[in-house]
């Protein structure tokens, strides 16, 4: 049974603990001035003190980060140590998740300033340690075991500023809360017109090197720099986060990868390819060597995919049914309840010579309704989530005149036109023409533009009006 971190998380228990800890590792230096744990395996230790000793179930209530009394960590460890499974989520993680106790455990008991003692899993001793002779015998030391785990692939979609990004790193950063730990476990690319399959997955590209004035070598991109960490540490969870995924040609960026896309119940991909370019690059790391050295590579069950889709970009890249399969998509609705405070305080931007009511009185337009049904819910405020609802209902009111008087579907106003909680930034609500420049110019060019009801006068004359402190943003939507 894998562990469920929202069932044991408790609020960011000692998280400084694990910071100094960190630190504290990574100041440890040789005589020759490298440092003696890199961040992978300072990742590593980490991640086994904190999620994989959690598997373990009756061990512990909490993960070690919450023992910080030399006493009590002791007797946790010990608990940690006669669980009949210990051995063998040690021996799966090569050691780490004991090597891991011993280092905490000395951290605990002497403090920060007490230089750590150079101790490794076996692994990471094997692979940092120049006494250690790389042959064919040594290497066959290194194996894949694969962990069985749920992957996500998922698209999140939506109007502009509907907080698909927001909804992202929220998520990642309820899996690796410290910034530092993120960064190490993922990767952040965008998609555009331009972007290639070279640039994704990696290329031959020519180098200046130290050695040679012109050399080429397989430059990785992000994916394959990321599916390199994710085997290296199969019990630790990657995610590669793709941006816009619509705005560039997905099928073409991902190439033959497309085929890694389909999963067993167990997590990795169903069907290896054949890519020597990315094998023959992991195999330069004398510990992956025998297993990549055939070209074959596939999707492991901890490497997870998140992407962003804005709907109303969909006519740059539209992704095909295929594609569209083989991910879960995640419909990011239109929620001001997420804001943060100061983004739905009434603010000068929006203010008026008269009371909000008495702007909308005089009509019957829909609009007008539901402005009477915020007021009498007590939401009818001079405000961006006001603003934003209001101009979402006109275009509602636009849509269904439109089909009402029989235009085509193409003709009318797509529904992810409608304005997101998160279209504009704070500091752009705090400044008139930032948002007249931003939000108005985007509702006369690409909503209303062919609108009898809303926005008739040319753009020009509308920022004359309402550059002037004085004049009413509210009064757009009369």
């Amino acid at each position: 049974m894998l562990f469920d971190r929202r069932k044991t998380d408790v609020s960011g228990l000692n998280r400084n603990y694990e910071a100094e800890f960190r630190t504290w590792l990574r100041g440890k230096v040789r005589e020759d001035g490298m440092r003696c744990y890199m961040d992978n395996e300072v990742s590593a230790y980490c991640y086994a003190l904190r999620t994989s000793v959690m598997r373990l179930e009756g061990a512990l209530n909490f993960h070690l980060f919450g023992y910080t009394d030399p006493g009590e960590l002791d007797a946790a460890i010990r608990r940690v140590r006669s669980h009949p499974d210990f051995e063998r989520l040690d021996q799966e993680g090569h050691g780490t998740l004991s090597t891991a106790m011993n280092l905490y455990a000395f951290f605990v008991e002497n403090g920060p300033n007490m230089t750590p003692p150079e101790e490794h899993a076996p692994f990471y001793l094997k692979a940092g340690s120049e006494e250690v002779v790389l042959t064919e015998e040594t290497v066959d030391d290194y194996y894949f075991a694969e962990h069985s785990m749920r992957p996500i692939q998922k698209v999140y979609y939506g109007a502009p500023g509907t907080g698909k990004s927001y909804r992202v790193n929220k998520l990642l950063e309820s899996e690796y809360p410290e910034m530092a730990e993120r960064d190490l476990h993922c990767k952040r690319c965008i998609f555009h017109p331009s972007y290639t399959y070279g640039e994704f997955v990696g290329c031959i590209k020519p180098m200046i090197t130290a050695e040679s004035p012109l050399d080429y070598r397989y430059a990785p991109g992000p994916f394959t720099e990321l599916l390199k960490q994710a085997f290296l540490n199969p019990q630790e969870k990657y995610y590669l986060v793709i941006e816009e995924i619509n705005r560039g040609d997905a099928p073409a960026i991902f190439g033959d990868i497309f085929q890694l896309l389909d999963r067993t119940p167990e997590g990795k991909s169903e069907y290896a390819i054949i890519n020597r370019d990315v094998g023959a690059y992991f195999s330069l790391d004398p510990w992956m060597k025998n297993i990549f050295m055939n070209g074959k590579i596939w999707l492991p069950a901890n490497f997870n995919i998140l992407a962003t889709m804005n709907t109303a970009d969909e006519n740059i890249f539209v992704m095909d049914s295929a594609f569209k399969r083989r991910f879960a998509l995640e419909y990011v609705s239109i929620d001001f309840s997420v804001l943060p405070d100061e983004m739905k305080e009434e603010s000068p931007l929006f203010a008026g010579p008269r009371p909000l009511r008495e702007v909308f009185a005089g009509s019957d337009s829909p609009v007008a309704k539901y402005a009477m049904e915020l007021d009498a819910a007590g939401q009818l405020n001079r405000n961006w989530p006001t603003f934003a609802r209001l101009v979402n209902r006109a275009i509602d009111r636009e849509n269904l005149e439109g089909k009402k008087a029989g235009k085509e579907k193409d003709r009318r106003i797509a529904e992810n036109r409608k304005l997101g909680p998160f279209f504009v930034r704070a500091e752009e609500l705090q400044d008139r023409m930032s948002f007249l420049n931003k939000v108005v110019f985007y509702l006369k060019q690409d909503v209303f533009a062919d609108s009898l009801n809303y926005m008739i006068p040319s753009f020009e004359w509308l920022m004359e009006k309402y550059a002037d402190p004085a004049s009413d943003l509210f009064e757009l939507l009369v």
